[in-house]
């Protein structure tokens, strides 16, 4: 399962790769404040959780690279590494740049 062609790339990659002991494709939803006006809070899922053979997990967005300027995008990724330092995860940004 997957939303675009770099995210099937990419499973495509960590398929290959013997230090993935496993991942999972949009495994949790992330809140984040949407407007702060309103306060609306919506989710994000991130892209993936891959959990490496070492024991170290990384939460992996990908996404274009003209796409990280986005203020939603912007938000949504400011959630994502507050989730991950709140459990023990680091934050992994892949963009297109790498699948040229």
């Amino acid at each position: 399962k997957h939303r675009s062609s770099w995210e099937l790339q990419y499973m495509v990659r960590l398929d290959a790769d013997d230090s993935v002991l496993k991942y999972s494709y949009e495994p949790v939803a992330i809140d984040y404040l949407s407007n702060k006006r309103t306060g609306k809070i919506r989710k994000y899922l991130p892209d993936f959780i891959v959990e490496y053979v070492d024991g170290h997990k990384e939460l992996v967005e990908v996404k274009p690279k003209r796409r990280l300027k986005n203020y939603k995008v912007k938000k949504k990724l400011e959630a994502a590494a507050i989730w991950c330092e709140e459990n023990g995860m680091v934050l992994v940004i892949v963009t297109d740049e790498e699948f040229v």
